[in-house]
């Protein structure tokens, strides 16, 4: 970067003077430096000190300390022994080469001696490395000659990058300017495409790793996209190409203007100056801006809250930190584009080998050009249609043309807005067949979006604090659309058939892109963002052109976006009047699927963890549950009896003739809800269960026939979970035990289902996920020592609630993951006629759901119908329970369930065990 205009800071204070102190003393000497050095490093920041000027001055101070080392050294060394020609550099490296030390950066040093390494550079080298160690500073340290040095840096992009940065500090001058030159002859004019491929490849890593977004809610200010390596990168590769020592050298070359570097100066500034924050406020090298570091560091760096937005330093903050990021990732690409000669032609060059598209318009190799900043001036509507054009060349905007429509954007008004010649070209991006995602990100980097959509602006760089999203809230919405394109294009076919199924036989896609791109919109206003969305994207509807009944499935799916998810984590969604009433809520199957679709994709664009073969699966299923009511025409609840008969005779037709009484007594003594609920070939299983169980009852003695069951494993690794049925005599507290047997072999339940006929069979259903270790899960010795324990728990043999406890990891390991989760238990008494549901949030622990079921049974509850779903450290478990036999009105026993199981699940939490 450019040298400093102002004056350089001081902030290392006097150090004594050679031969005034005992040389044992030089760590005690160090250690009180440094101590005094970052105290003052703090008050200046604190101050409002600029970023860049800080790390300068830390790196000047550590600079003047490590001379102190070496001359006070070499004077003691002078002493004791005969100082021959003993040569030796002391050379800076990395950041601190660069004089980019943050508070709790680590010093990089490299020792040049000419030839072998000798007594005297050993002594130097262990001076530096304690001293600097004692003083509590983190430091790499290397020792070799100039040849070995050259010749390491010729094969190792690590060591030649580090390289790039060095800098003399101390020592024989004469030596270091031999390295210099040899390394510049020997490695920087040899290799080059080489190095740049490797610098390449390692952005893209870095990316993979930290997230390939700008706007990642916990960015890595260092190493993420748009973090400071962006701008290390392309100062490395411009250092090669160019052969500069520093990027305001590539203003003088013409590489890039004046302006483009002032920007990255103080985005570079600005970045610098929260990294700063990071370090003081975390006492280490901390680069990871986490969710609590952005509470830390917004009010430090002078971002206040509002009194009625208490989020609104820290989004105000963020909002500033992407701005600046984004910055430095645009234009870091492009000197590094300019570097590798991917874009030469620049406004106005005539002579360049090019495709016309059409007049003024380009195509250069992957390059969407113009010849004339005056295509934009004299028609302002290719601002979009430029996006178009190369949406459909499959090229992306070279830089010249990007910067021609960053500096016309004022061209796009109210007026324009409303205007065909803006809305068409923006209508056909939309039905694009490929680069849907690819255009509207562009157009969203360079403010045309928000600038043709205002309402999009609402969400720009938006912050919502939750431990589930990873992305802003734009970000996440255009990730959406990026995930129905890969679904469109097959990359998730063997995962997800259906979902790619669906998604051939919907037609007008533009009309879910744009539901996915608006589905948040609402939530740049606050609470209930979904209905809030749903107008702002009627009035966009209308300004852009679209008919009704286009605009009306927008609004739908905007304002339903969370529908399905809802219903499917909270809900019993085999109960047929659930799906009758989701049904009429969708109104149609193309809502439907575009719903469905839309569903995924932003649960697939929330996090890596949101999406999985479970979720895949439930939605599936409850999609088709819908999909067959719409197909049958049986939207009301009136048909529900003919429905069951339907089913009873297919599960009849399948049944040997002299099987059919003993069946068709099971399914008269079953519930109707369970023939709506279950599919052919399990009832036929659990048919044959319940035999099974009454034959072994009938041959059991009295006193141990109300202990025996019988049960069903089965495994289904393509969707991750394992399904246990056990069939026996209803007792109060089985599901309990139930559940606590399965804790105490550590299974992961995720979903149960608990049915009893007329005559006291129960059939409980146990869908345990597999997680990342299916193996156990799937071990059959395991599940026959659940039978074992089972078997004791029935006979009051063993006591289950030790068994339990004994299972669960101690409370040390049970550290709590993320923020804090508050236990909340609602109830609701209108979704079901039979049974009151309790939803109970909490913070994840092993044994919560064996807790809680046995909560609800201390209390005299039936539990009928239990769910479990688990995001990150929040779980949610939904009872449907009765009391009695009928639903629970009386307030003070619904006061007394929600006390019991808060306090339950608070003990559990807090204890980190089962009481």
């Amino acid at each position: 970067m450019s040298p400093s205009a102002l004056a350089p800071l001081r902030v290392d204070p006097p150090l004594p003077k050679v031969g005034t102190f005992d040389p044992q003393d030089d760590g005690r000497i160090a250690k009180q430096y440094v101590l005094q050095v970052k105290e003052r490093v703090r008050q200046l920041h604190e101050g409002g000190c600029a970023g860049s000027l800080l790390v300068e001055a830390y790196a000047a101070a550590m600079d003047r300390l490590i001379r102190f080392l070496v001359v006070t050294t070499t004077a003691d060394y002078n002493s004791r022994f005969v100082l021959l020609d003993h040569r030796c550099a002391i050379v800076a490296q990395g950041g601190y080469g660069r004089r980019e030390l943050s508070p709790c950066s680590d010093i990089d040093l490299l020792l040049l001696f000419p030839w072998k390494r000798n007594s005297y550079v050993e002594t130097i080298a262990e001076k530096i490395y304690y001293s600097l160690l004692e003083a509590g500073i983190s430091i790499g340290a290397a020792a070799r000659n100039v040849a070995e040095t050259v010749r390491l840096a010729a094969r190792d992009t690590v060591v030649q990058t580090s390289l790039l940065d060095a800098r003399y500090l101390c020592g024989d001058r004469r030596l270091y300017e031999e390295f210099r030159t040899a390394f510049e002859k020997e490695v920087l004019r040899r290799g080059a495409v080489k190095f740049f491929g490797k610098k390449l490849r390692e952005s893209a890593e870095r990316y993979q790793q930290w997230g390939d977004s700008i706007y990642v809610l916990q960015p890595n200010v260092k190493e993420g996209k748009g973090g400071l390596r962006d701008i290390h990168t392309a100062s490395w590769i411009a250092k090669v190409k160019f052969k500069v020592k520093a990027l305001h050298d590539l203003v003088l070359k013409g590489v890039i203007g004046e302006e483009e570097l002032s920007e990255l100066e103080r985005s570079r500034d600005f970045i610098l100056r929260v990294r700063n924050a990071m370090h003081l406020a975390s006492g280490g090298h901390q680069d990871h801006l986490t969710l609590e570091l952005q509470e830390q560091v917004a009010p430090a760096l002078g971002f206040r809250a509002a009194s009625n937005d208490p989020d609104g330093a820290v989004q105000d903050f963020m909002r500033e930190y992407f701005r600046h990021a984004s910055t430095v990732s645009r234009v870091a690409a492009s000197i590094i584009e300019r570097a590798l000669d991917r874009q030469r032609v620049s406004v106005g060059n005539e002579g360049a080998i090019r495709r016309k598209i059409r007049e003024g318009v380009y195509v250069m190799g992957d390059r969407l050009v113009v010849t004339s900043a005056s295509i934009v001036r004299r028609d302002p509507s290719n601002l979009v249609t430029l996006f178009l054009d190369a949406q459909r060349h499959g090229v992306q905007l070279g830089d010249s043309t990007r910067r021609v429509i960053r500096e016309n954007l004022d061209l796009l008004g109210e007026k324009e807005r409303r205007s065909p010649a803006f809305v068409q070209p923006f209508r056909e991006i939309m039905r694009g067949r490929e680069r849907v995602f690819e255009t509207l990100s562009e157009m969203h980097s360079l403010g045309v979006l928000c600038q043709l959509v205002p309402e999009f602006r609402r969400i720009d760089r938006l912050v919502r604090r939750d431990p589930f999203h990873i992305y802003t809230v734009d970000q996440h919405s255009l990730a959406g659309v990026r995930e129905l394109e890969r679904l469109r294009a097959g990359q998730h076919k063997d995962s997800s058939p259906l979902l790619t199924q669906v998604i051939r036989e919907t037609e007008d896609l533009d009309i879910l892109y744009l539901g996915m791109l608006f589905h948040d919109v609402g939530k740049g206003e606050g609470h209930g963002h979904s209905e809030r969305g749903a107008r702002l994207v009627s009035e966009i509807a209308q300004r852009i052109g679209l008919n009704e009944d286009e605009a009306a499935q927008w609004v739908f799916l905007v304002r339903h976006h969370l529908l399905m998810t809802k219903l499917v984590v909270s809900r019993d969604t085999h109960d047929e009047r659930l799906v009758l009433s989701f049904a009429r809520t969708v109104q149609t199957e193309d809502n439907l699927r575009k719903l469905y679709l839309l569903t995924f994709a932003d649960l697939k664009a929330t996090s890596p963890a949101a999406w999985n073969n479970w979720r895949d699966m439930v939605l599936g299923e409850f999609y088709l549950r819908t999909l067959g009511a719409f197909e049958r025409g049986d939207l009301s609840e009136d048909n529900q009896g003919e429905h069951a008969g339907r089913v009873k005779s297919r599960v009849l037709e399948q049944v040997a003739p002299k099987k059919r009484g003993e069946v068709s007594l099971f399914l008269e003594r079953m519930p109707e809800s369970y023939l709506l609920n279950c599919q052919v070939a399990d009832i036929l299983r659990h048919a044959a269960l319940v035999a099974r169980l009454r034959e072994e009852i009938e041959a059991a003695a009295p006193a141990d026939k109300e202990h025996v069951f019988v049960c069903d494993v089965r495994h289904f690794p393509s969707s991750d979970y394992s399904e246990f049925t056990i069939c026996m005599l209803d007792r109060p507290g089985l599901f309990a035990s139930l559940a606590g047997v399965l804790a105490a072999h550590q299974m992961n339940i995720a979903g149960a289902r608990v049915m009893t006929s007329a005559d006291g069979i129960v059939l409980d259903r146990f869908r345990i996920a597999h997680g990342e270790a299916p193996q156990l899960v799937t071990d059959e010795k395991r599940w026959a020592r659940v039978q074992a324990l089972l078997a004791e728990v029935l006979r009051g043999t063993v006591d289950l609630g030790a068994k339990v406890e004994q299972a669960l990891p101690s409370p040390v390991i049970l550290r709590r993951r993320g923020a804090r989760v508050t236990t909340e238990v609602l109830v609701d008494n209108r979704v079901s006629p039979e049974y009151t549901v309790l939803d109970v949030y909490a913070e994840d622990r092993p044994g919560l759901l064996f807790a809680m079921a046995s909560c609800l049974h201390e209390l005299g509850l039936n539990i009928h119908v239990a769910k479990a779903t688990t995001n990150l450290n929040q779980v949610l478990d939904v009872f449907y329970v009765s009391h009695r036999g009928h639903k629970i009105e009386d307030e003070a026993l619904l006061d007394e369930i929600r006390g019991k199981l808060r306090e339950r699940v608070e003990g559990l939490v807090n204890r980190g065990v089962v009481r």
